[in-house]
């Protein structure tokens, strides 16, 4: 079975689950928005648990031994999936100022320094094959323009929201996480 078999598969599961109840949709929502949010960010170096996530998420406490910019992450991310949310039930095509303000958001405490900006500094990555360079700041600006373009004309399918974080991704920008750090955005 293939991957989008596998996701039409699991779509299909849902739908005859449906009608679900606003209560049940808002639960199920936060929690995969909290479990979003902790592998993302866990991906990215932060050292919260799911656990811990869930309760500097949800009760705003800070817990002992753990980085204050690993709090800051968690709010940011959460944040940022919320916004996303509100987003995609606009059922309005994407604009580069959303994006924008995705990134904005994603970094809002954790980084404010660069919150919503392009980069202004040459990137690159080394790999095992070799070192590759992002698209330098001058060409992003062009660059975010033809993917915003891209966003609103996009069909809304799995093939197309499987493609736009690789586009995104290519384009890069400032980035709070080791990992991004490392593949030195643009």
């Amino acid at each position: 079975m293939t991957l989008l078999d596998a996701i039409a598969e699991k779509r299909d599961r849902l739908d005859r689950l449906r009608p679900l109840s606003p209560e049940a949709l808002s639960k199920l929502e936060h929690y995969y928005d909290v479990e979003i949010t902790y592998t993302s960010n866990a991906i990215e170096g932060n050292t919260l648990s799911p656990v811990e996530t869930t309760l500097v998420i949800e009760q705003g406490v800070t817990i002992g031994g753990k980085p204050l910019k690993d709090h800051l992450e968690a709010l940011d991310h959460y944040d940022a999936i919320r916004y996303v949310r509100e987003l995609a039930r606009e059922k309005t095509p994407l604009t580069e100022g959303d994006v924008r303000n995705l990134h904005r958001l994603v970094v809002q405490r954790s980084r404010p320094d660069i919150a919503g900006k392009y980069a202004d500094l040459a990137r690159y990555v080394r790999t095992e094959i070799g070192r590759h360079q992002f698209p330098s700041p001058a060409e992003i600006p062009a660059l975010m323009g033809d993917f915003a373009k891209w966003l609103g004309v996009a069909p809304a399918t799995p093939e197309a929201a499987f493609t736009a974080p690789v586009s995104y991704t290519h384009l890069c920008w400032e980035s709070p996480g080791r990992t991004r750090r490392e593949f030195a955005s643009c």
